[in-house]
């Protein structure tokens, strides 16, 4: 990573705790803020250039070695050496080079969050305590992380959650790999592009939805994973039935993913409380179910034919929600922006909303004679400044999954997208940073308006 000045990753701390920041939940109720005593700590801090310190501390008297691995990159806003992650670079130019670290940040730089998985650091041993920590002064936001520890002095290391911040998703059933922790914004000390705080639980307890976790008969034959977001104010008799997003992981993910690393639920009730939209229903699906035997692909032929004659069917019968064209939508990031891509293709007229996050399949465009029957839902376009599927190397190839690929073919067969306006460029890469955003600037410009 490119560095900025030296400084050191262990920082001084004053004695005025901010909080003890443990698994902010899947479900969005009050056990979101539960607390305990080690783990991750993020202080207030007055020396701290953030106004917060966050210290991690990992327990284990067998390790020779662990490492912090988290989402604490940075890069400058709009630098064009990292748009489409550094797909205009000349050779033997990095991406690498555009990178900072959080030693590196300072109010008024200009950085942006970047990669959720990118930055290793090493912890410090204290041998009275056998423990292993790290402290970073980190600006507002939503952070993954994870430990790297080795038992064999550095020659191979295992990834784990932190043990004392476990997803309390898992509990459930879902598979989440990372452990999570907020930070909060300083208006002194931070920009307001630092400001976060929209996508942590909302306030006021009777103001949060809830995570329902459970399991429906799919195609495959066997129970299957859901997990469904119910407004804060979820009436099963309203005389109105609710709206619904559909709503997919990427390549790699699982219906956890959108609540736990997106906090979708959390973003939702911010809204709402906020009066930017209306209530309505999210469900999460888990479409890795159908990836195809030794690749990474999925086979979206049978989640198509899982999501109209299973899925959909489930959440008709058990939630009170419309079935009318026009208050359902499909959106996802990713591989998930491919299927909606493909379920679009499959059937226009099944989603009054599709969203594409991220990527699509434009390399499976169908050439019509008339594209009216595409034109009537609302399509949405939205990727990361720094994304590499923006552009990538399959851009105006076969293979085309790039969302500059997909925009491209609307253009050219006149549909409509984003109610006219370009497609949406938030500050970002592939990540659990950019998502959100997009998430939260689809609900409020977007879906039912």
């Amino acid at each position: 990573m490119r560095k900025l000045k030296k400084a050191s990753s262990i920082l001084p701390l004053t004695a005025m705790v901010f909080s003890t920041v443990l698994a902010p939940v899947c479900i969005a109720g009050a056990e979101e803020m539960e607390t305990v005593s080690s783990g991750v700590v993020t202080e207030a801090n007055e020396d701290s250039k953030t106004g917060y310190t966050t210290t991690f501390t990992y327990s284990d008297e067998e390790a020779t070695n662990v490492q912090l691995k988290g989402s604490f990159q940075f890069y400058v806003e709009n630098d064009p050496n990292v748009y489409a992650s550094g797909f205009t670079l000349v050779a033997n130019d990095s991406l690498e080079n555009y990178l900072y670290g959080p030693e590196d940040w300072e109010n008024g730089l200009n950085l942006c969050h970047v990669n959720d998985a990118g930055y290793v650091k090493e912890m410090t041993h204290d041998e009275e305590s056998d423990s292993w920590s790290i402290s970073l002064d980190l600006p507002g936001g939503s952070y993954l992380y994870q430990y790297e520890v080795s038992y064999d002095g550095g020659e191979t290391y295992e990834a784990i959650p932190d043990p004392e911040n476990l997803p309390k998703c898992n509990e459930q059933g879902a598979h989440q790999t990372r452990s999570k922790f907020y930070v909060p914004y300083d208006p002194q000390k931070q920009s307001p592009s630092d400001d976060w705080s929209w996508l942590t639980p909302v306030e006021k307890e009777e103001d949060r939805g809830s995570i329902v976790y459970t399991t429906y008969d799919g195609s495959l034959g066997r129970a299957q994973n859901v997990e469904i977001y119910l407004p804060a104010h979820y009436d099963p008799d309203r005389e109105e039935p609710y709206k619904t997003l559909y709503l997919t992981h990427g390549g790699g993910g699982e219906e956890g993913d959108w609540f736990h690393q997106g906090n979708a639920a959390n973003i939702v009730d911010c809204l709402v409380a906020e009066g930017k939209c209306e209530e309505f229903i999210i469900v999460c699906m888990n479409n890795a179910d159908y990836i195809i035997e030794g690749s990474r692909d999925w086979d979206y032929d049978q989640i198509f034919e899982n999501t109209t004659q299973y899925l959909m069917p489930y959440i008709e019968e058990n939630y009170h929600v419309s079935t009318e064209v026009k208050d359902r939508a499909y959106a996802g990031l990713s591989s998930g922006a491919k299927t909606t891509t493909m379920i679009y293709y499959k059937a226009p007229e099944l989603f009054g909303y599709y969203g594409m996050f991220s990527g699509s399949a434009a390399w499976a465009w169908p050439e019509l004679e008339d594209y009216t029957a595409m034109k009537a839902p609302d399509i949405y376009l939205a990727a990361g400044f720094a994304d590499h599927l923006m552009m990538q190397n399959t851009y105006h190839t076969d293979g085309d999954k790039t969302l500059m690929g997909f925009k491209e073919l609307l253009d050219e067969a006149e549909i409509p997208y984003n109610d006219g306006q370009p497609y949406v460029t938030v500050q970002g890469g592939h990540d659990w940073f950019t998502w959100p955003q997009i998430l939260k600037d689809y609900v409020e410009t977007t879906l039912w308006k």
